[in-house]
């Protein structure tokens, strides 16, 4: 007998208004997949852009969204272990995530420690594998001098408390004013709005820093190359400037690309710098790292040294208000959709 459920359907590229909710038939997990009974969605910025076809590898629509979720586990395709029906789980599919049920590739999937909350549980996996590769290719140690943008959200925020862990000495820029105390609470040094970038490195840090972690780009990328000391390393994962209500807004998007300027390689060798990128769901994981850090995140979180910051959360049914409350950059912390 067929079973069936709730899905948020893109059938034409666009704004949050070409979101559609439908039953569909429960999608059933093949060799090496695992079925998961959604619980909640953690929401991303990644996910606007999947809306409005701006992402890599986006389907054809229609097609059904999703980074981040948490959940159940309610049945597992040949050749799964450790993952059986009943385990709670956090997972990244990439495309799919939402839906009432998921259908997810098992080496994306990981496994919970017992005793979280599903809801906190879903604003931890993306946010906080980005932000631990982030410092692993950065080469944070102690007493580095560390710009991180967009901190208050939810990278930024699972960045500072990472960060903090690493004695790392941190200044935090955000799109406002009201965003600044969390940023201190969770251990910067210094936190400030962009427009005062410069004036705040010169105070925190001589002017200098030796790591930036960035997920906004565009002309603030520049700004922020420029301030690199010797040696320094600079981390771009997101390009948050180009962001829009409708996903990403494309002529925002080229001035703020023309805006970045031209990097000759040779101006890297001198003041020994290194320009590092990456996008998470495209990261190849031959060597299993993905889990081994999703094991030590929970182990952390478990000691209570690091949390996740949750933000505004929405109703399952209210899913494209969460995609404009995202979009419209006035969040803190990890909008969360919550299953029913």
């Amino acid at each position: 007998m067929t079973t069936s459920s709730r899905a948020w359907f893109v059938d034409e590229y666009g704004g949050p208004d070409r979101l559609a909710l439908r039953d569909r038939p429960d999608p059933v997990p093949g060799p090496g997949e695992v079925l998961v009974r959604t619980a909640a969605i953690g929401l991303n910025f990644a996910d606007l852009f999947v809306r409005s076809g701006a992402y890599p590898r986006t389907p054809r629509p229609p097609f059904v969204p999703g980074l981040e979720i948490s959940g159940v586990v309610e049945s597992a395709g040949a050749g799964v272990e450790g993952l059986a029906p009943g385990r709670r789980v956090v997972a990244v599919p990439v495309f799919g995530g939402h839906a009432e049920r998921v259908v997810v590739d098992a080496r994306r999937v990981f496994p919970l420690p017992d005793g979280v909350d599903l809801v906190e549980a879903a604003a931890v996996p993306v946010v906080f594998l980005t932000a631990s590769y982030a410092c692993r290719r950065a080469w944070v140690g102690g007493g580095d001098r560390v710009v991180v943008t967009a901190a208050a959200g939810g990278v930024g925020t699972a960045l500072l408390q990472l960060l903090r862990e690493r004695g790392a000495r941190v200044l935090a820029l955000a799109g406002s004013d009201e965003k600044l105390a969390l940023c201190r609470k969770l251990g910067a040094e210094e936190a400030g709005v962009y427009g005062r970038a410069e004036a705040l490195l010169r105070r925190a840090f001589g002017g200098g820093a030796d790591v930036v972690i960035d997920a906004i780009g565009g002309r603030l990328f520049r700004r922020l190359w420029r301030r690199l000391d010797v040696g320094g390393r600079y981390v771009l994962y997101g390009f948050a400037a180009a962001a829009g209500q409708r996903g990403v807004a494309r002529a925002r998007a080229l001035r703020e690309l023309l805006g970045m300027g031209l990097l000759s390689p040779y101006s890297f060798v001198q003041p020994c710098r290194t320009l590092i990128g990456f996008n998470l769901s495209l990261l190849p994981d031959p060597a299993g790292e993905l889990p081994r850090t999703a094991e030590e995140i929970f182990e952390l979180w478990k000691d209570g040294r690091v949390w996740p910051v949750l933000g505004p959360r929405f109703e399952f049914e209210r899913l494209p208000a969460a995609h404009r409350a995202l979009a419209g950059r006035g969040t803190t912390g990890k909008v969360v959709v919550t299953v029913p």
